[in-house]
């Protein structure tokens, strides 16, 4: 096998590109509320929907999650074999006051473009 001399540069390059691969793949929840009619629409994207639970107690509203997800790479190159792997995850748990009398069956989540829709019925 023949020898390559180690080249800073490109192993810098490499590590730029999994750094920035890393800082995509990381991200935390954004929540916005709105009103519809007298329903309180709250939306919490960057998450998978099968990974948000919904509670309702003690006049609030609780709304937890994680997400996360994983990359690898790789390539040969001058007759050597080079894989990279970076995986990333988050969680988040947010709180809100809610009106007297909002039940935990006035609530429901729908799955949205980039997360989870959660309705509160007659809560607005």
């Amino acid at each position: 096998m023949p020898l390559n001399r180690w080249d800073p540069t490109s192993a810098l390059a490499r590590l730029e590109q999994d750094m920035s691969n890393a800082a995509h793949h990381a991200h935390s929840a954004r929540l916005s509320t709105a009103t519809d009619g007298d329903d309180l629409v709250i939306t919490v994207e960057g998450v998978d929907p099968s990974h948000v639970h919904v509670q309702v107690g003690g006049g609030r509203l609780t709304i937890k999650g994680a997400s996360g997800g994983s990359t690898s790479e790789s390539h040969d190159a001058a007759g050597a074999h080079f894989s990279s792997s970076s995986s990333s995850s988050s969680s988040f748990s947010r709180s809100f006051s809610i009106p007297d009398g909002v039940e935990q069956s006035d609530i429901s989540t729908e799955p949205s473009a980039n997360g989870v829709k959660v309705r509160i019925r007659n809560a607005a």
